[in-house]
């Protein structure tokens, strides 16, 4: 009889900590302004990247060191990448890759800033309305940057244009060190 208690006392135990051992993720309010990559001109339309700020809260519910290996977004919450139609930047005075190999410590909190790329193909009309009022920023990779801030349409034009249908899921890889095994979150984009 003791011995039934005892296992049953130690699969407790050890459910409950599979449980507990996760990785949390959630959206926080960030007021860094949208922004607009040019990239190429044709006879009528201009291919952009329309690059929407987003706060992401980590929490790691492990007692041991875990690393962020990728972040990655796509269509479905598979967690696999589609770069066609998406880009991730971080934004540390000018748009740089996104983080990687950052690590976490036992239940550490860390927040990411974060600009989600959505490519598309908009009217050359479309982009001159959006760029009045606009600030040049820089040119990243030959492809012109600017910040949207000041623009009166840019809310509304990105509400009407980045759909629940082509919003994505964010997934973000991570390395145990302890049981040296790949983990994977995913949230959908809010």
């Amino acid at each position: 009889m003791k011995n039934i208690f005892l296992i049953l006392s130690v699969l407790t135990l050890l459910c409950c900590k599979a449980q507990t051992e996760n990785v949390e993720l959630s959206f926080e309010k960030t007021d860094a302004p949208l922004k607009i990559m040019e990239s190429f001109t044709m006879a009528d339309s201009v291919y952009v990247t329309l690059l929407k700020p987003y706060r992401i809260k980590v929490k790691s519910n492990y007692s041991n060191d875990i690393k962020l290996s990728e972040i990655s977004i796509g269509p479905d919450n598979d967690g696999a990448s589609d770069l066609g139609k998406y880009l991730i930047f971080t934004d540390k005075e000018k748009l740089a890759p996104y983080p990687s190999g950052v690590k976490f410590s036992d239940f550490e909190i860390k927040t990411f800033d974060i600009y989600i790329g959505y490519k598309m193909f908009i009217t050359n009309l479309e982009k001159n309305d959006l760029l009045k009022n606009s600030v040049f920023l820089e040119e990243n990779r030959e492809r012109k940057v600017y910040d949207l801030s000041k623009s009166e349409i840019a809310l509304r034009f990105f509400e009407q244009k980045i759909t629940d249908e082509i919003r994505g899921y964010l997934s973000f890889s991570f390395y145990n060190y302890e049981n040296e095994l790949g983990l994977r979150e995913t949230i959908a984009v809010e």
